[in-house]
């Protein structure tokens, strides 16, 4: 046998050795790769169904979503038109202190106003952004009853009851409030007329 047939019969040997070894190497790695991605049932456990037509005009319902507290409002007209007209008194009338996933879809002046994609709906995480406490729905304006430090031209919507913080009627804070941000808005879509998929 000539060295060069000898020395092709040892390159042959050495790729598909090679070769081998690749395929082993990546049944390996795929199996172990795939161990550290999210269960089927945490995906699930990521998003929530709820049905909205279940909510009362003007009522509120708390619903769950990855662990945290969702509150669901269906606002009546009334209290839509209380929200117009509190720019001057929020921090950040626009929410434009967004973040990313919630931009996509507060895309007309409307949504960001009502936070909304169906203006009468309002869905946000029941969370202060002061230091995480559950803020309390007081839809009625000017209810002297809470005490002195409610504003006397509050239209109503939501106070801490931790450190005083006021949200309007579409959950965005007010001005002199320690809380930074409005309730935070999660991503959010509607399967059917009724069915929203949260997350």
């Amino acid at each position: 046998m000539s060295d060069k047939a000898d020395h092709s019969r040892r390159n042959f040997l050495y790729v598909a050795a090679g070769g081998l070894g690749a395929v082993a190497a990546g049944a390996t790695a795929i199996p172990f790769i795939g161990s550290m991605l999210p269960a089927a049932d945490t995906l699930a456990a990521a998003k929530t169904e709820y049905d909205v037509s279940t909510v009362a005009e003007g009522q509120l319902v708390v619903i769950q979503w990855q662990g945290k507290p969702v509150f669901v409002v269906n606002r009546t007209p009334d209290m839509l038109e209380r929200v117009k007209g509190q720019d001057d008194k929020l921090k950040d009338p626009n929410s434009e202190a967004v973040e990313g996933v919630q931009a996509a879809w507060m895309d007309t002046e409307e949504k960001r106003v009502y936070r909304a994609i169906k203006p009468e709906i309002l869905i946000v995480v029941a969370s202060c952004t002061h230091l995480g406490c559950i803020p309390l729905f007081k839809p009625t304006a000017g209810q002297k009853d809470w005490g002195d430090s409610v504003p006397s031209d509050w239209a109503g919507g939501w106070h801490c009851p931790c450190h005083g913080s006021f949200y309007d009627l579409s959950a965005r804070v007010m001005n002199g409030s320690p809380a930074p941000q409005n309730l935070h808005v999660m991503p959010y879509e509607y399967k059917t007329d009724t069915i929203v998929v949260i997350g």
